[in-house]
């Protein structure tokens, strides 16, 4: 009866933690249909971080039912959201460990699908410790359940033990193929241990080791030195600065722009490396666009962007999705936004449009994630098409909109064209990822 009451719980505590999971670490699972649909499972796991219950939880149709703390499960909320998840309270007290053990052996031969971690505490590297605890795969002996491993990649970058809140990463678990216990329970119960954990830790490692490495090197990358000035940050800016200079004669006018060269070459040489530091560089270039913009609109003479903190709203959420992209991925992105911004100025002087802005640099912005495919692009992509041609309706912009459509799907295909080059990284890393991590 607990059970089904449950149920219904369940099914609405998962469809809204896996949609916050999405956007907040893009979560993804593959292999879950791997878990049989009935009988008796034990599924083991690397433990990188505090989300691995709700990780491991989120797509697969059957309950897992984990070990929780017993003091957790009379804090309101908390204790019902754990039970939804299919958690069971133990004793931690020492001495109470074969009381968990059987609470668990008992589930599993009445059929029901155990989640057990066999590090018994989160990772202190991101690695599987080297010393895993035989309870996972003496459960999997004793009842002839088959053992299903599981990889969960990412969570240590978003939540490792020393941090007390986590931090937007790229999350993706993975179901591996069930292992038969049968061949192991003929073996002496040591090696029969042994073998099933070193099989275990093999399909683990198998997937786990590649996003450990991307890890390791991500956290090198973000203590680099920046670079000096991009191309397609600096140039655009100092001809922005010459038009305008040679239009107003003011010094005045184009300040921001050499304010904007000296924060690049600050950063270069003062700003210390962090993470957030990376984030705000990569990204200047649009944000100089979407701050300076209409100042330099009116200097030139040409006509005001109508709703302005609307587009900025509408291209800072179509950047939003880069954080977790590979870094020349995100960065083609701004270096393309950044060309779509200088076709539309042109285009500003061919038909003078308010709207224009509207209409160009989000087509550019839904062209990009439709030919990349980028993270979200399934939603980002009707999104940006959508609210283009809205503008250009409901403001009448009429048979000048195409000038500024046009803009827009040429700075789409020159980035195609051309796309953003840079050194490949050496042949045993794997590709980085995320807006800071491309120097």
């Amino acid at each position: 009866m607990r059970s089904s009451r449950a149920a219904p719980l369940r099914r609405v505590v998962t469809t809204l933690a896996e949609a916050l999971f999405r956007v907040l670490f893009t979560y993804d699972c593959v292999g879950e249909e791997k878990i049989p649909a009935e009988g008796g499972i034990v599924v083991a796991a690397n433990h990188p971080s505090y989300l691995d219950p709700v990780l491991l939880s989120l797509q697969v149709a059957r309950p897992i039912r984990f070990m929780g703390w017993e003091a957790l499960f009379k804090v309101p909320l908390l204790g019902a959201f754990i039970r939804a998840f299919g958690a069971f309270p133990v004793d931690t007290r020492k001495g109470q460990g074969r009381q968990a053990y059987e609470r668990a052996r008992d589930l599993v031969m009445a059929g029901e699908v155990v989640g057990i971690f066999p590090e018994g505490k989160r990772s202190r590297t991101g690695w599987m410790e080297q010393s895993l605890r035989e309870g996972a795969a003496r459960l999997a002996l004793e009842t002839g359940a088959p053992l299903v491993p599981a990889t969960i990649t990412g969570a240590y970058r978003a939540w490792p033990h020393f941090q007390s809140l986590p931090k937007p990463a790229r999350i993706r678990v993975r179901f591996h193929d069930p292992i038969d216990p049968t061949p192991y329970r003929s073996l002496p119960e040591a090696e029969a241990l042994d073998g099933l954990l070193g099989e275990l830790r093999r399909r683990v490692d198998r997937s786990l080791l590649p996003g450990i490495k991307a890890d390791r090197r991500t956290s090198v990358l973000y203590r680099m030195p920046a670079p000096w000035p991009r191309g397609y940050e600096a140039v655009p800016a100092l001809a922005l600065a010459v038009g305008l200079f040679w239009k107003t004669r003011s010094l005045t006018v184009v300040a921001p722009v050499y304010a904007y060269i000296a924060y690049l070459l600050l950063d270069h040489f003062v700003i210390p490396p962090s993470r957030l530091a990376k984030w705000i560089r990569n990204a200047s270039p649009l944000l100089f666009v979407l701050a300076f913009g209409p100042q330099a609109l009116r200097a030139l003479g040409l006509p005001e962007v109508p709703a302005g903190a609307a587009l900025a709203a509408v291209l800072l959420g179509a950047l939003f999705p880069y954080l977790y992209e590979h870094g020349r991925t995100a960065l083609g992105f701004v270096r393309g936004m950044v060309l779509a911004a200088a076709l539309e100025l042109g285009a500003l002087y061919v038909a003078p449009l308010g709207a224009g802005p509207h209409i160009a640099l989000p087509l550019f912005a839904a062209a990009f994630a439709w030919d990349g495919r980028t993270v979200f692009w399934r939603y980002t992509v009707p999104v940006l098409a959508g609210y283009a041609l809205g503008v250009a309706v409901l403001l009448r912009a009429g048979p000048a909109a195409l000038a500024h459509a046009l803009a827009g799907l040429l700075a789409w295909m020159l980035v195609r064209l051309f796309p953003l080059r840079s050194a490949a990284p050496p042949s045993e890393e794997p590709s980085t990822a995320g807006l800071g991590l491309r120097l």
